[in-house]
């Protein structure tokens, strides 16, 4: 599914903030597990956003080098799960969202770094929080960051 221009434009400024450090760390036990490669770790340290309240967007990027290598995003409006590759590196960039106890949504952004970005129309209650990461081939996985639909 091709996305709408304003949402790339979305998660490349939103991905600015959360490289910038803008995302406030907090605990929550309502997360999914952080994964370091494939072992599991129970301390659910996880990056929210200061409005994580009803309706509430977010977006994480996945940075290596210095560089922006991909961007994974939510948009409460719409439910839809979007993913962008921000670099021609030939890395392959992929989206999940966690809710209700599990991985519910995984988007590939099948194009490479080429436009358009990819994203997934998701069904989800309003008021549900909705956990997003981004893994980029090579470098790994972000941490959970929360919004809500």
């Amino acid at each position: 599914m091709r996305i709408q221009r304003s949402m790339v434009r979305g998660i490349a400024v939103l991905g600015a903030a959360v490289s910038a450090g803008v995302m406030a760390p907090t605990v929550s036990s309502a997360a999914p597990a952080q994964e370091s490669g494939s072992t599991k770790t129970q301390a659910a340290a996880v990056q929210t956003a200061p409005t994580a309240t009803r309706g509430a967007n977010v977006t994480v990027c996945k940075a290596y080098g210095g560089t922006i290598r991909g961007c994974a995003g939510f948009q409460a409006y719409d439910e839809i799960l979007a993913v962008c590759d921000r670099r021609a590196d030939g890395r392959r960039v992929v989206g999940q969202a966690y809710w209700a106890g599990k991985i519910r949504a995984t988007v590939e952004d099948r194009n490479g770094a080429t436009k358009p970005c990819y994203g997934k129309d998701l069904s989800i209650a309003e008021g549900t929080a909705v956990w997003v990461r981004v893994w980029v081939e090579g470098v790994g996985f972000t941490r959970w960051y929360r919004g809500t639909a």
